[in-house]
């Protein structure tokens, strides 16, 4: 997945993720979701983002699988997935990386070390693909 426009490093479970950056619609506190039953172990619930009702999924649980922690995080990424806002539940914020490929955060380089793959401060990012990640939530919406 290209980095052309920037893209914002995020901290999902133990991993580090890049997102594009014009994807993100907000980053945001994310107040407590409301719970609503039968969905994947992923899926925290739903809140209120500019006046509707959005999905909160743990990015960390999706990704890695497994349960996501038991109490929900403080932060989320809203993007657009398969035309519809989704809050990706996320542990940190980390930094944006500019289109020329260095960080927000103290001017260190960023270097596409691999399709899709980036060295940010010594640390590898995982650029997402939010394409693929709409058709995982999809299937898993519609029961597999």
């Amino acid at each position: 997945m290209s980095a052309g426009g920037g893209f914002l490093v995020v901290r999902a479970g133990t991993e580090r993720y890049g997102v594009a950056l014009a994807a993100v619609e907000e980053v945001v506190d994310l107040p407590a979701p409301a719970p609503v039953p039968g969905g994947m172990e992923a899926f925290r619930g739903v809140t209120r983002w500019r006046d509707r009702h959005v999905s909160v999924v743990h990015l960390g649980a999706l990704l890695q699988g497994g349960a996501p922690p038991a109490a929900p995080g403080e932060s989320a990424v809203v993007v657009r997935v398969a035309d519809r806002p989704v809050a990706f539940e996320v542990e940190a914020v980390e930094e944006v990386v500019e289109a020329g490929g260095t960080t927000t955060l103290d001017q260190r380089e960023a270097v596409e070390v691999g399709d899709g793959v980036w060295r940010v401060g010594g640390v590898l990012v995982t650029m997402l693909d939010l394409e693929g990640l709409g058709e995982r939530l999809a299937e898993r919406r519609d029961g597999e």
